[in-house]
């Protein structure tokens, strides 16, 4: 190589850097990329991996100044990276990414449009990527990203970009990554991992699946914590909630890792699932710490159930249901939903709470039993539906697939259409049908699920019934294409 040529090289000093720079060790992530810029001043993939460290850091802790205070970074980057020769892969694959890392930051403050745009320029590359060097794997992770985005990007806007959403397509795409990286070797052998695990997980509702490729890729570590939130997110998913706790717990921390309060709140849930005294030390610790935008209301409401279901304290449950008013931003579903319960003054029935945390938890056979010999309490209005619903949702992961339709069933006759009960039972519903291959059936109920406008959880449930719908479109145009 000439001197004073521009380069991507993902040399072992590259790998390294972007190690610390993903295990969240960031002190020594800038250590490195210091000497790398020093030794080898022409490698261009630096300023990838420097970009991954404002990302983490704005992602994590979501502190506004700090954003704001960071933008600038992006288009220096971007205007080191055109530096280099255009017929290396690697050329429009870092612009991409840096473009993708910053959308998605976005999203974290309401910047929906220029994340947008960003999502677009982001494509634009990786497509061009695609034709110029088919057999580039790293370009199909950031695509498959991208066409899972899409699917929340507005119709119109998607239409007017291009943007090819397909669930078949994204999956595809982050299967063929994730073989090459297993096969090849990637320095984004662990990142690919996580991103085809989610896909599998959220798009395709292979949950069991989802669990074997992060359990055979991350076996027993305990040196990144973001490994530590993806793996415990998956096996609470997938009802482990003992194991969840357990990798938290043993996640790594200390001074050479920058904090990530979120993983408190979450273990705070895990053991306020189990009804354990020991969940509020975790949401204190969330609640004093966490600087940033989501989840404080949350974390909040957490706490209020806690002194209600737990010490029984009436005082200590409207106390905090009082500060969620005051405290935190109600920009995503659970902040929204925390508001709301706050706003409403009303005291939820204990059992019926103990059931929701118990099933939250997978603790199914308890939460049956808690509302099993209950019915007769329950016989009208509100409480009616919710019990309903409860025990749709618990029979559900029982198995208890006929008893599960019956309570959605009766969840579906009430007159509260603006209760999102209503909308999640049209959902279970099309997914039990899904997997029993009743698929027209499962549509009928899909867009049931789509004509409800909940005041909570919407965007939530309406994305899951429209990654549902997509997956049995294209399920059915396979079949028939065969």
């Amino acid at each position: 190589m000439l001197s004073g040529q521009y380069h991507f090289t993902p040399n072992d000093d590259i790998k390294e850097a972007y190690t610390y720079a993903s295990s969240l060790r960031h002190e020594k992530a800038r250590v490195k990329i210091k000497l790398i810029k020093e030794k080898d001043p022409y490698n261009l993939l630096v300023y990838h991996i420097e970009n991954y460290i404002d990302f983490f850091e704005i992602f994590i802790r979501e502190e506004e100044d700090q954003f704001k205070f960071l933008e600038k970074n992006k288009n220096l980057r971007l205007e080191q990276i055109k530096k280099g020769d255009k017929n290396d892969p690697f050329f429009r694959f870092c612009q991409a990414e840096i473009h993708l890392h910053w959308a998605l930051v976005r999203l974290k403050f309401g910047q929906k449009f220029t994340a947008t745009r960003e999502v677009y320029s982001a494509y634009i590359l990786l497509e061009e990527n695609k034709k110029l060097f088919p057999q580039f794997a790293n370009t199909y992770k950031s695509l498959s990203i991208i066409r899972v985005l899409a699917q929340s990007i507005p119709g119109v806007v998607r239409f007017l970009f291009g943007i090819e959403s397909s669930i078949v397509k994204g999956t595809r795409e982050a299967k063929f990554v994730y073989d090459h990286s297993k096969n090849e070797g990637s320095i984004f052998k662990d990142e690919i991992a996580i991103i085809y695990a989610y896909i599998l997980y959220y798009q395709n509702n292979r949950k069991e699946e989802a669990q074997s490729i992060l359990e055979k890729s991350f076996p027993g570590r305990t040196d990144n914590p973001l490994i530590s939130f993806v793996t415990a997110n998956m096996a609470l998913k997938n009802g482990k909630n003992d194991l969840a706790i357990k990798i938290l717990s043993e996640r790594p921390k200390g001074k050479d890792y920058i904090e990530f309060h979120y993983l408190s709140f979450v273990l705070g849930k895990l053991k306020l699932y189990q009804l354990d005294k020991g969940s509020k030390v975790y949401l204190e610790s969330f609640i004093k710490n966490f600087n940033g935008r989501h989840y404080i209301k949350e974390a909040l409401q957490k706490m209020a159930w806690y002194h209600w279901v737990i010490e029984d304290d009436i005082n200590g449950y409207q106390y905090y249901m009082n500060r969620i008013k005051n405290e935190g931003y109600d920009l995503i579903d659970e902040d929204k939903q925390a508001l709301s319960e706050a706003r409403s003054g009303i005291i939820p029935d204990k059992d019926l709470l103990k059931a929701r945390l118990l099933f939250d938890g997978n603790f199914l056979n308890k939460a049956y039993q808690v509302l099993n010999d209950k019915q007769d309490k329950y016989t009208n209005g509100a409480h009616q539906l919710e019990y309903n619903y409860r025990m749709g949702r618990i029979c559900h992961e029982l198995h208890k697939e006929n008893e599960a339709i019956n309570y959605y069933a009766q969840t579906l006759q009430s007159s509260e259409k603006k209760s999102y009960y209503l909308c999640n039972s049209a959902l279970q519903m099309a997914l039990i049908l899904e997997k029993n291959n009743k698929l027209s059936q499962a549509l009928d109920y899909i867009k049931l699920c789509l004509s409800f406008s909940p005041d909570q959880y919407a965007n939530s449930l309406h994305q899951k019934a429209k990654s549902a719908k997509l997956r049995i479109e294209e399920t059915e145009r396979q079949k028939f294409s065969k």
